[in-house]
């Protein structure tokens, strides 16, 4: 059976000069009409020095560090064609065009379950798997735990992917071991002017779709073959894991 990757944050990170987090506001995002004005608040903003913080009840959040300004939104309940985060990013940067855009980073997170895996296979077993056997793996009294990080150079873009464990939190009661794939692309904005360079910060978010695609291509036909999922592995001890949210 053809397993899948299940896909559930996006984010865009946008690298400026000169930035201050005090720079996001809830009445800056509503009234330059970045953000709906119906969109409702998940709770209070955050707002120091240091670091902002907007989340709305639809799983869009948007958080400002120094030189840096993310929008994350949780994708795993929607069709792509109702994901909000690339159209605010536009909206910001349109609303503050004299800023020093600098760069522009699409991440994207997904995860497969036990299921995927195999029978009896856990995500220790899963990233045990993608590296060769070695004397190293014996060392201890329990299986070691293992992460991956992997670096792909493409035609016109390069892919970081960070495999690790996580847990999946279904309810307060229900918890589901799972294999994080957490992966970035990240691009340097052109031009020698500011009018060049800011075409060139909503060329690039703009790719995110061409970069969901190949994400998932990459996990889906070469992560999740036959070849590479295990098969009636032994099982092994629960461990501690990342926790990651749905």
């Amino acid at each position: 059976m053809s397993k899948t990757v299940v896909l559930q944050n996006l984010g865009l990170a946008i690298a400026t000069n000169n930035y201050s987090p005090k720079l996001l506001s809830y009445d800056f995002l509503k009234y330059s009409d970045i953000v709906p004005g119906d969109w409702e608040l998940a709770k209070q903003p955050v707002m120091s020095d240091q670091i902002s913080q907007i989340a709305f009840r639809n799983s869009v959040t948007l958080t400002a560090q120094p030189n840096l300004i993310s929008f994350v939104e949780v994708i795993s309940a929607k069709e792509l064609t109702d994901v909000q985060a690339p159209l605010v990013a536009h909206n910001y940067v349109k609303s503050l065009p004299n800023a020093e855009y600098q760069a522009v980073g699409i991440d994207i997170r997904g995860y497969i379950t036990a299921t995927d895996m195999g029978a009896d296979t856990s995500a220790q077993d899963y990233l045990r798997s993608l590296l060769a056997p070695a004397p190293w793996q014996q060392v201890g009294t329990e299986p070691v735990k293992a992460s991956v990080q992997l670096a792909f150079t493409l035609e016109n873009k390069t892919l970081s992917l960070n495999i690790n464990e996580g847990t999946l939190y279904v309810s307060e009661e229900e918890t589901v071991p799972i294999v994080l794939f957490n992966g970035n692309f990240s691009y340097q904005a052109q031009g020698n002017t500011k009018e060049e360079r800011l075409e060139s910060i909503h060329q690039l978010l703009d790719n995110w779709q061409g970069d969901l695609d190949t994400y998932q291509e990459i996990i889906n036909t070469k992560f999740l073959t036959s070849e590479v999922v295990l098969q009636d592995a032994p099982q092994t001890p629960d461990n501690e894991v990342l926790v990651s949210q749905a």
